[in-house]
This record gives structure tokens, sequence and C-alpha cells, in this order.
């Protein structure tokens, strides 16, 4: 066909992302602070007519992490006295005293010695656990409870119930016991608390047992200790502990584990 120009016409082309798999790559999230960690525990006991004791970590805790410490004292054992800790819970009975006390620890707590005003008739026990948590804020005491011993034998006995907390946290429950020669253990505590420490091998002493759950903002903290033996005079004690900012709490993730190995 003369007379026609014939133009070149260009290859077709397409997009290079039509057809190919699109590869998506999500931001990374910055996971939420696991909440309050058990790290370790130190434990003492006196002898007969004493009015102290000594309570020694394996190694220094470290400055910022909270520690608790809960003593059983072996009849009225009087007032306590431990500088520069909070002293939430002080039960006073004839048979057998009860005191829970907190603080943040300034790193140099190796030895934790607790004084009382009146000689224990054959000995006191004490418990001190460290706990650590990642999230900003400052440990607080949220809530707490306690229920003194009606001076009757018993194996059962409720640690009383706090009320509502603002923020998730660490409960910690204790219970002294009159005598160790008589309670010798603990049964699985109520309302889901862990064992933590139990007394054994104590005689006359006052013992101390304590348990721990991880319990979730607006909860109620209780629980019940169940004990192993005779009964015995009992009273018993729960508070909850968390990391708060400025009275909001961070997110959290209900884990609890030990630094020291396991999960429970």
């Amino acid at each position: 066909m003369s007379g026609l120009v014939r133009w070149p016409v260009p290859a077709p082309t397409r997009d290079p992302g039509v057809g190919r798999p699109q590869v998506i790559i999500p931001p990374v999230a910055t996971p939420p602070p696991v909440g309050p960690q058990f790290v370790q525990q130190a434990l003492g006991s006196s002898s007969t007519a004493s009015t102290t004791l000594d309570a020694v970590f394996g190694v220094a805790p470290t400055a910022g992490n909270l520690l608790v410490l809960a003593m059983a004292g072996d009849k009225d054992t009087g007032a306590m006295t431990l500088a520069g800790w909070n002293i939430p819970v002080e039960l006073l009975s004839i048979s057998v005293s009860l005191y829970v006390a907190w603080k943040v620890s300034d790193g140099t707590e190796t030895t934790v010695s607790p004084v009382w005003a009146n000689s224990s008739a054959a000995g006191n026990m004490a418990w001190v656990g460290e706990y650590s948590d990642s999230a900003e804020g400052t440990w607080t005491l949220l809530q707490s409870a306690s229920n003194i011993t009606n001076e009757s034998p018993t194996t059962t006995w409720v640690t009383g119930t706090t009320a509502a907390t603002s923020a998730d946290g660490i409960g910690i429950a204790a219970a002294a016991a009159d005598s160790n020669a008589q309670i010798t253990g603990a049964d699985p505590w109520g309302s889901g608390y862990a064992t933590r420490h139990t007394s054994t091998g104590g005689g006359g002493k006052g013992a101390i047992f304590v348990a721990e759950k991880f319990e979730l903002a607006s909860s109620a903290a209780t629980s019940t200790f169940n004990g192993i033996g005779a009964g015995d005079q009992i009273s018993a004690a729960i508070g909850v502990w968390a990391k708060v900012v400025a009275g909001a709490p961070p997110a959290r993730a209900p884990a609890l584990t030990s630094q020291y190995g396991g999960y429970y």
C-alpha cells in the first residue's frame, strides 16, 4: 500500500509490581512489661528469749527492686522496729504475732535484721522476698488486709479481703502460726495463690508461710491458708504491690517467673 508509513509500535510495558507477590513487613511492637518478677528470698529465725534475727540474701538486692518482709513472732513480741521500712501490718496477740513490712531496695540490704520489743518465747521466723519490674514508675502498696487470730486452734485461716486494686500487681499473702511443731506445712492456698515459702523444722517457734499471685486491676485480693498438722493459733494478711506512674498503671502481661529459673 503505497503512500502509507509504518511507525514502529513500542513493546507493551507493565508495572513491575503487578503480578508479583507483595511482602508486607509489619512494624515491630515493643512488648509490654511482664509485671513483677520474683528474684530471690532470704530466711531467718531466732532462738528463745530473743529480740532480733538476721535474714540474709545470697546476693545483694538490686537497687530499685521491691523488698517485702513477713515475720511470725512466738506470743506477743511487741512493736517491730526496722529502719527505712514501711510496716502496714502488725498483729499482736497472746499466742502469735504477725508483721508485714516493705521498702524499695537501695542495694545494701544483704542482711535484714528486724527488732521487736518483747522477747520471743521460742523464737521468731522471717521471710524476705525481692521482686523486680521492668516498668516505669514507683513501687506502691495498692491495698492490704489482715485477720488476727481468735486465739482458738485451727488449721485454716483467711487473710482478709482488700478493696479493689487500681492496677495489676503482685499479691503476697502471709500466715503466722503459733508453733511450727503444730503447723508443719501448708496445703494449697485458696484463690489461686501459689506457695512461695513453707516453714519446716521450727519446733515451737512462730512459723511463717508465704504465697503469691499476679492480681489484675480492679480485683479484691484474698486467700485462705490451709495448714498441715494439728491445729494452732493463726493470723494472716495480704497485700498487693505494683509500680505506678502518676496514678496510672502500665500495660501488663500476666506472667510470673523467677529469674533463677522456672515458670510457676
